[in-house]
């Protein structure tokens, strides 16, 4: 017996599209195929996850975890993401005397929500700095995922094509992109993954 596991958007695939009709094929071969629709995650699960992220008690999160549900719709990507600008811009705080987290009801409300992922991670990309991204845009030419051995040696062979890049941002660049300290900024961004050798982009 085989079992294979895959995720497709089923609203980039139409009836024409190459997956649909193999998938077809498939059905007519008698190949047993259980489809799971995975959707958005009600209020109540978006209340439990930042519960559970923040480690407050749920009762005590309604506050946040509606705005965020109000904003997001649920989507599971997009909960994540906006925890994570409201964090960056201090707009989600740990206070360390008083041992918990505080936000402000407010300013979350009136923040913007930026539903298209691919302007989210562009804006996420151009906050890092100017070596990381470049290496990034290395990675990108290079696919999804890429061995750290493959990625050091595209690096060597484009630094010549650094332009724009400031002598001291360069030389800070040289410093550091053997021991890849500046992906691992991406990667703490939430923007890559690390898996043994490899680097593999989050979304």
């Amino acid at each position: 017996n085989f079992l294979f596991i895959g995720s497709y958007r089923d609203n980039e695939t139409d009836d024409t599209h190459p997956l649909t009709v193999q998938l077809q094929e498939l059905k007519k071969k008698d190949v047993t195929i259980i489809d799971i629709n995975v959707g958005c995650i009600s209020k109540d699960d978006v209340n439990i996850l930042i519960s559970d992220t923040i480690r407050m008690q749920r009762h005590l999160t309604k506050s946040l975890s509606g705005i965020v549900y109000k904003k997001t719709g649920g989507n599971a990507l997009f909960v994540s993401q906006f925890l994570q600008s409201l964090w960056d811009e201090g707009l989600l705080m740990y206070l360390l005397e008083y041992n918990t987290w505080q936000w402000d009801v407010d300013a979350v409300d009136t923040k913007e929500l930026i539903d298209d992922v691919g302007v989210l991670m562009a804006r996420k990309i151009r906050q890092l700095p100017i070596g990381c991204q470049y290496i990034i845009k290395l990675l990108a030419c290079l696919g999804s995922t890429c061995d750290e051995s493959i990625l050091t040696l595209f690096m060597r062979e484009g630094e010549d094509l650094t332009g724009g890049i400031s002598a001291k941002e360069r030389r800070w660049e040289t410093e550091h992109i053997n021991n890849f300290l500046m992906l691992d900024v991406a990667v703490d961004e939430g923007l890559l993954k690390k898996e043994g050798s490899n680097y593999i982009f989050a979304h």
